[in-house]
């Protein structure tokens, strides 16, 4: 059975104005709540929705790039590392060739005014500090004693830094020339660093 629309028409017609006012106001707030649960409600969570992607994405974007910074700080360090180790790696001499060394030394000595009373290797405090399969790192001391001023003897050690021998200072003592005021007698021992090669 359908509803007689003229017959509703006609009874609204009859009606007030203040109650049609209200009829239609009530009709157009159901359209308001029909639109916002059947319209807005749903595109509201998807925007939600969205919304979680969104930022779940922007994480994870900061995230790479956080890494790929970190990736090339990584390659830069590492890149450093390998030139250090190639400097140091040429420092390390081969033990045969403890002779060169010493000669080396006196030189540099020679070349700063630095008179050496003894230069000596210790042979039976030589430490061994690694060996691999290829290789054998070990430290030799080395006893020197040395008469000159402390200038002197600080641009010998200065310039003996720069020669190809990686060594470590281990015993220093000072004493003065009773001689020369100006002159100090150095005592010093030097690990050097040496590998015997396979």
């Amino acid at each position: 059975m359908k509803p007689d629309l003229s017959n509703i028409i006609e009874s609204f017609n009859k009606l007030n104005d203040q109650a049609r006012y209200g009829i239609l106001a009530g009709v157009a707030v159901f359209v308001i709540l029909l639109d916002v649960f059947l319209g807005i409600m749903p595109q509201m969570g998807a925007i939600s929705q969205i919304d979680d992607q969104i930022n779940q994405t922007t994480v994870q974007i900061q995230q790479e790039m956080d890494d790929r910074l970190k990736v090339n700080l990584i390659k830069k360090n590492l890149e450093k590392t390998r030139v250090q180790l190639s400097q140091l790696s040429i420092k390390v001499r081969p033990a045969q060739e403890v002779p060169s060394i010493l000669e080396t030394i006196s030189n540099v000595a020679n070349d700063n005014g630095v008179k050496i009373d003894q230069l000596a290797p210790d042979k039976a405090h030589q430490e061994s500090l690694d060996s691999s399969s290829e290789n054998k790192y070990y430290a030799l001391p080395v006893v020197i004693k040395a008469r000159c001023g402390y200038h002197m003897f600080g641009r010998f050690l200065n310039k003996l830094e720069d020669e190809n021998i990686y060594f470590i200072v281990k015993d220093f003592i000072v004493q003065n020339d009773g001689k020369d005021p100006r002159m100090h007698l150095f005592t010093l021992t030097i690990k050097i660093i040496l590998v015997d090669k396979a």
